[in-house]
């Protein structure tokens, strides 16, 4: 979120209250939305590992990543990839 307000030139929060005025949703849940479509297709359509991912979108820590991806669809990213092999 900061290095989206730098790039426009905004306070965060007074970016995110725009984001929200404007989308009717929360900044920080729509760019962890984003991050999370993104891996998940990766991990569907690629064969990067899973921490080529987690940078890809975003994350420097995969655990980090691995939480919350976990969070987000109920599966961890590997289970998730082996469920797609099966």
């Amino acid at each position: 979120m900061d290095y989206l307000a730098d790039q426009v030139c905004l306070a965060p929060s007074y970016l995110s209250h725009i984001f929200k005025k404007e989308t009717g949703e929360n900044l920080g849940k729509f760019i962890k939305r984003v991050r999370m479509e993104k891996a998940k297709d990766m991990l569907e359509n690629t064969h990067e590992r899973i921490v080529a991912i987690a940078v890809a979108v975003g994350y420097s820590n995969v655990s980090y990543f691995c939480q919350s991806f976990r969070e987000y669809y109920g599966i961890s990213p590997q289970k998730y990839r082996n469920q797609g092999e099966a």
